[in-house]
């Protein structure tokens, strides 16, 4: 399905984690010093990150995704504490 996602851009982004703790889904997570969107059925598409990120690296895209799945981020929130 085709959907509106966010999209990190690697170049920019200096790993600050900010938008990692702006995401209540779970989405986003730090790998190798950088934000990288890590499931696309986490994401709502809602854009909480969008302005925690201090170097303007995250924006929308519309691509093929999965759907977003409220159920798996709830199970996944859990299991995180």
């Amino acid at each position: 399905m085709i959907r509106r996602v966010i999209e990190i851009d690697q170049d920019a982004c200096i790993g600050c984690g900010l938008c990692v703790s702006a995401c209540h889904e779970g989405a986003i997570a730090l790998i190798n010093g950088k934000a990288q969107l890590v499931r696309d059925d986490y994401c709502d598409g809602l854009g909480d990150c969008l302005p925690a990120c201090p170097v303007d690296a995250i924006s929308f895209v519309e691509r093929e995704a999965a759907a977003y799945d409220e159920a798996a981020v709830q199970a996944h929130l859990e299991r995180q504490g």
